[in-house]
């Protein structure tokens, strides 16, 4: 009997899991399953984990959760493995389209994706066949075309092996790595390296007279700051629910300052308000189409190209006819289509590119926040770079199944993918109530954006000394990192990682990205090696696939295009 591993089960490895037990039972075949997964909790990866705080607020509007549909019932050698519900279904969700959008705790859609995996274990568990083995992986070895896995204390052989873990630590940056040294040297003094898991921060959660510095100012930002003063000291309280603007009240005094800061000091853009509002940047199904086609006619031909007009044109396209059917929606113009186009192209070709209609950044960061908020709100008119943002979100899923396995040179996948991740300022904006929390926060003298754009920082005894561009500074006895890695490959330093790369078990697709993979997820060896039977979904395929990040992108067909492939392969074998 064949044996395959799957090593990490978070939402991806899980959807993999239901589609390989799908496929083999249309097949009437069988094979050897092992799970290897450290978590106690399995089926929700770090970022759902169950006992994560309530203060982690999924980024997504718990309506487009829809995409998490329900499972079929299966039957697999002898054993039934009923239906699950879909996300939808499990947790009752209804809501009319002017109700405002929910963001629940991602501990939430965690108790929803463990009891999914909990189904198929429980109805597993009589076959001898399938095991969950609770370990972390440390090394894969090619062993006579067999793949040989190591934990810490044993060792096992498979045929095939699917990867699909997630987030993975990279090597430190030359900034952090003279933090830790300068920690080292005072042990008064504290550095967090990572935000998550964000349960960490107890031991400064509660302390008094302490001043805090926030590496970046992005959405594991806004989960570190909810922590830290979600406390004994104060709260928050919405005062009007229908903007969720909001207030801090303390019920003592803590004097905590909470000190922000990134290379460009630019907030996060708050998603739209509800439904309705978010049907203004819709593009229709044949823009869609039109979108989707324009890209495939030159992802998946191989001529050389040297830009991503390919992309950027129809996209700028479908947004300028969006914009002008925002009418007094928008900020006041009288320009044409073709002359919004070519605004829309400018902005997304150069981020500094300024025009009377887009929002201007030379403003306080405080009211920078405000009117996102507003436009959000749908109460002031539309800047255009706010609905450049909406729409991109909205063509997203088409742009990754579009563009997923690109035969054009790297440097132009490295392109698409650096325009992307600039998106997710808007694209992946937080909820209105969270960027309402940090203005409440400033409006407490608890957080400031005084220090929020690059300040100079000195290490210094007491700690970090931040000086901004009006030479005003303060210092920090306590620092968190809450910058993701990107994952490039060759900065990964998780020791499963490294190995795979020395073994010549993997090679990036390009240096600054992740795994190069086929179509069906099988990793593609260098030229003068024998193919090795390990697939990769997910993160660490980042450049052969774009998008991995998103949640939706899990119960994807890139996954059902593995299991199918697998279980072809494994008949013709």
């Amino acid at each position: 009997m064949k044996q395959l591993a799957i090593v990490g089960m978070g939402p991806r490895g899980l959807y993999a899991l239901e589609n390989l037990l799908i496929e083999l039972s249309k097949a009437g075949s069988h094979i050897g399953i092992h799970v290897f997964d450290a978590s106690s909790n399995p089926g929700t990866g770090n970022v759902w984990d169950k006992s994560q705080p309530d203060s982690n607020w999924i980024n997504i509007t718990e309506r487009a959760l829809v995409g998490i549909e329900k499972r079929p019932e299966i039957v697999y050698n002898n054993a039934i493995i009923d239906g699950f519900p879909s996300y939808h279904e499990w947790c009752q969700f209804s809501q009319k389209r002017n109700e405002p959008d929910t963001f629940p705790a991602r501990n939430k859609l965690g108790n929803y994706l463990n009891a999914r995996y909990n189904s198929i274990e429980i109805a597993l568990e009589e076959l001898e066949s399938f095991k969950f083995i609770k370990a972390e992986v440390r090394n894969i070895n090619l062993k006579d075309s067999k793949l040989e896995i190591v934990t810490y204390n044993n060792a096992w052989t498979y045929d095939d092996l699917l990867l699909t873990i997630g987030h993975q630590s990279t090597t430190p940056s030359d900034q952090l790595k003279k933090w830790q040294s300068h920690v080292a040297s005072y042990k008064s003094l504290s550095l967090y390296e990572n935000a998550y898991p964000i349960t960490q921060l107890k031991h400064v959660k509660d302390k008094t007279d302490i001043n805090i510095g926030l590496r970046g100012f992005g959405l594991a930002m806004v989960d570190v700051m909810r922590y830290l003063t979600i406390n004994d000291f104060g709260n928050f309280k919405v005062i009007n629910k229908d903007t969720f603007e909001t207030i801090y009240y303390k019920s003592k005094v803590q004097d905590l300052k909470l000190i922000p800061f990134s290379l460009d000091g630019l907030p996060l853009v708050p998603k739209p308000l509800n439904e309705s509002i978010d049907l203004w940047y819709q593009p229709t199904k044949e823009e869609l189409e039109f979108f989707k086609s324009e890209i495939e006619a030159v992802s998946q031909q191989s001529t050389e190209i040297d830009s991503i007009d390919f992309l950027t044109d129809p996209f700028a396209k479908i947004t300028s006819r969006i914009y002008l059917n925002l009418k007094d929606k928008s900020v006041s113009h009288s320009l044409s289509k073709a002359e919004l186009k070519v605004i829309i192209l400018s902005w997304l070709t150069d981020e500094n590119f300024s025009h009377p209609l887009i929002q201007d950044y030379n403003i306080s960061t405080y009211k920078l926040i405000q009117n996102y908020i507003d436009m959000a709100l749908g109460t002031i008119p539309i800047s255009l770079d706010y609905c450049i943002g909406q729409v991109w979100r909205h063509c997203q899923p088409t742009l990754y199944k579009a563009f997923s396995h690109a035969k054009v040179n790297n440097d132009i996948i490295e392109k698409v993918i650096a325009l992307d991740e600039r998106s997710k300022r808007y694209s992946y904006g937080p909820p209105i109530e969270s960027m309402q929390q940090v203005l409440a926060l400033i409006d407490a003298e608890i957080l400031t954006l005084d220090f929020v754009t690059d300040p100079k920082i000195d290490l210094v005894a007491e700690g970090w000394t931040l000086t901004n561009s009006k030479n005003e500074s303060v210092t920090c006895s306590v620092m968190i990192n809450s910058v993701l890695d990107a994952p490039k490959l060759l900065e990964v330093n998780t020791p499963l990682i490294k190995n795979l790369l020395q073994n010549d078990l993997i090679q990036p697709i390009h240096s600054k990205l992740g795994i190069e993979t086929t179509s069906d997820g099988y990793v593609i060896t260098p030229e003068d090696k024998d193919d090795v039977p390990i697939a990769v979904l997910g993160r660490l395929a980042k450049g052969s696939v774009i998008g991995v990040d998103a949640i939706l992108e899990c119960f994807g067909p890139r996954i059902e295009d593995w299991a199918k492939a697998y279980v072809s392969q494994l008949k013709s074998n």
